[in-house]
């Protein structure tokens, strides 16, 4: 009974989530609307001033410009008229935003990016190309939002003992101690200059309101001069990947890691939300047994006009085929990744780890991975990894089809292991 309980709150709490993000997706998309209205508003002030507009008909891009913005021509008979009628237009800005729920403006940007990402590359000469001036006054925007959610508080005040556990292609990770209660945490280091502001906004937004027991709370953030400050709750029993290093894990330990892996996956695909890098790295442990997902530097938010994702992005040796291919994906691309991870717990390292790049690519995307039946692997974890490491994605194991795998059934508790 306290099972379904527990169940349905998480159903409800997803399920809220997920319509936070649609509805802050269409304050974002307003927000982009008043700032076209702006351009299109100086565009006609210049060419009236140019006495380039001297009939009533508008034609050429401020034409597409307008019908894109659902504006008909007509409604434009004097440019004098619309001047006064486009200043009593209204939208939701990012000011208003935070009026009615500080951050929502930053959810909302953190959708969009995940829209900008999935389009396909377009030509060097494509309209749809974004100029320095946009891009720049794009980022200016992010840092705005960001500005609205981050703590104001000097981190260094709240936070002692500063020291470093990790470092990765994102930044630095420390380890510090929260001066009021003694907790421990862990802080994540973003660098600006090396990370796009919206890909960092998409992070916050994931890990604050996707919160499950499978995945890393996010406790607050910071941002000092050029640099994002994560406050995450800190796990105790190190990284994944460290355990693989050190010791061999019995096959109870690794139907647990995979267990906990794909309730965390189900819960995130549930809410249309995919990991994208899901390896030992990225999976973090804890002394009382806990397994959670880390890292959302790299994920994708899906809606229902974007249910696939092109780019090709995460870690090679743990990419899914499709992603390699630069295919339109789903969701399984982060079971086929767990399926590599439960070859990196067996085995001690991913297929393919010792090849360039490129080769590692090409091996993916035309074979998938060596056949599992020939890497002398423990027939239950063979048998599982089957299903997660299909390259026909219709055959592949979906996480919550997953969790129903007998495999799953000899998971046994992790205090041994660490």
């Amino acid at each position: 009974m306290l099972e379904e309980r527990e169940s349905f709150l998480a159903e409800l709490q997803g399920q809220n989530a997920a319509l936070l993000v649609k509805v802050h997706q269409l304050q974002w998309e307003l927000e982009q609307r008043r700032q076209q209205l702006q351009q299109l508003r100086q565009q006609l002030n210049e060419e009236c001033l140019n006495g380039q507009l001297a009939s009533t008909t508008l034609t050429g891009p401020l034409k597409l410009s307008f019908a894109a913005l659902g504006i008909k021509a007509s409604a434009l008979a004097v440019p004098t008229l619309f001047m006064e009628e486009f200043a009593q237009v209204n939208v939701v800005t990012p000011a208003h935003s935070e009026q009615m729920n500080e951050g929502s403006a930053l959810e909302g940007a953190a959708a969009a990016a995940a829209s900008e990402e999935a389009s396909p590359p377009q030509p060097e000469n494509s309209s749809r190309s974004s100029s320095p001036r946009s891009f720049q006054e794009s980022e200016k925007q992010c840092l705005r939002l960001l500005r609205s959610v981050v703590s104001v508080a000097d981190p260094e005040e709240k936070y002692t003992g500063w020291k470093i556990i990790g470092r990765g292609g994102f930044g630095t990770v420390y380890k510090a101690l929260d001066a009021a209660t003694g907790q421990a945490v862990a802080v994540k280091e973003i660098d600006l200059q090396h990370q796009r502001c919206k890909e960092v906004l998409k992070e916050i937004l994931v890990m604050r309101e996707m919160r499950n027991p499978n995945i890393v709370t996010y406790l607050e953030s910071y941002l000092v001069n050029e640099f994002v400050l994560l406050v995450l709750e800190y796990m105790d029993g190190g990284s994944l990947a460290i355990v693989i290093s050190e010791k061999r894990m019995a096959v109870g330990h690794m139907a647990t890691v995979c267990q906990e892996c794909l309730k965390g996956l189900a819960f995130l695909h549930a809410n249309q939300v995919i990991h994208r890098d899901i390896k030992s790295d990225n999976i973090l442990l804890g002394r009382d047994g806990s397994v959670k997902l880390a890292d959302f530097g790299l994920c994708a938010l899906l809606t229902p006009e974007q249910s696939k994702r092109r780019s090709m992005v995460g870690t090679t040796c743990w990419m899914a085929p499709e992603v390699v291919r630069k295919e339109p994906y789903g969701p399984k691309v982060d079971t086929w990744s767990l399926g590599i991870v439960g070859i990196e717990m067996a085995r001690g390292e991913a297929p393919y780890v010792w090849e360039t790049s490129d080769r590692a690519n090409h091996l993916i995307g035309t074979q998938g991975i060596p056949d599992v039946h020939k890497l002398s692997l423990p027939p239950a974890l063979c048998e599982f990894l089957g299903c997660c490491l299909q390259m026909d994605v219709d055959r592949r194991g979906s996480a919550k089809e997953l969790l129903q795998h007998p495999f799953l059934k000899l998971a046994e508790p992790l205090f041994s292991l660490l």
